[in-house]
């Protein structure tokens, strides 16, 4: 991978996640081509006791080697 591709990658990931940072999604932890990024609901604190579930939206973003960003929901955090 060329220093090029690897900047590719790295602003298409970066404009995805400001596009999700606007819908309230923060970045939990980032590569350069990969990241996981929560959203938490407003309700958070009651709902992670009753629905799990439904405290927080959990994705994995990925960048392949053409810059097309791709996100798949992530496993729940576990207690």
């Amino acid at each position: 991978m060329t220093a090029g591709t690897a900047d590719a990658r790295s602003a298409a990931l970066d404009a995805y996640i400001a596009r999700r940072a606007a819908q309230g999604f923060r970045v939990e932890t980032r590569s350069g081509a990969q990241a996981v990024i929560v959203r938490r609901h407003r309700l958070y604190f009651v709902l992670r006791w009753f629905a799990h579930g439904m405290a927080e939206q959990r994705l994995v973003v990925s960048v392949d080697q053409h810059g097309e960003v791709a996100s798949l929901a992530a496993e729940p955090l576990r207690w």
